[in-house]
């Protein structure tokens, strides 16, 4: 029916033909979504698909805003409390509070004199029994005046703006770490 030299040879040689280039450009496409998926990053695209974070913005603009965020936070939630000790606290006639036990302020003076004095007392290696005794006794001070703080709130906020200050603060920390911590590609 169809003869040598035909249309018909013609059109399935230029048919065979668009074949292998459409073949061969899947194949080259193929390869550059590898890449991509792989991390590597190729130069025939116009756009950027290094930043695959879905943020695109200046590393120096994010750290000033995340800046701003945490220090705006942190300064509206440190000025909501008013903070009471001693006396104040409910530490009538000069007690501390050490794990839920009163105890006056020349008790817990004690192991840190004691320590002192075993300083200077001991002679060689021995001291070190001196210096644990008397960084025992400052940490017990230490422990019992934060132990009879006592925080209390300002003013009446309510729970959505302790939320948003909470908010203010991770959100700032997050973007000053973003900034911070960003490889370079």
């Amino acid at each position: 029916m169809f003869g040598r030299g035909t249309n018909f040879d013609k059109e399935m040689k230029r048919a065979e033909k668009s074949a292998r280039a459409f073949a061969k450009k899947n194949k080259r496409d193929a390869k550059e979504v590898e890449d991509i998926m792989r991390g590597k990053t190729t130069n025939t695209f116009d756009h950027d698909v290094s930043n695959r974070s879905g943020s695109t913005g200046n590393n120096t603009l994010q750290f000033f805003i995340g800046f701003l965020l945490l220090g705006g936070g942190l300064y509206w939630l440190l000025n909501s409390f008013t903070v009471y000790s001693g006396i104040g606290a409910g530490g009538f006639g000069g007690y501390y509070s050490l794990f839920g036990m009163r105890i006056t302020g020349g008790v817990m003076l004690i192991p840190l004199l004691l320590g002192i004095g075993l300083i200077f007392f001991l002679d060689g290696k021995k001291r070190f029994i001196g210096y644990s005794v008397a960084a025992l006794g400052l940490l017990v001070i230490v422990i019992s005046l934060l132990s009879s703080l006592e925080f209390r709130a300002k003013h009446g906020y309510s729970l959505y703006v302790y939320v948003i200050m909470f908010a203010m603060i991770a959100a700032g920390s997050g973007l000053l770490i973003k900034s911070t911590f960003k490889k370079k590609s």
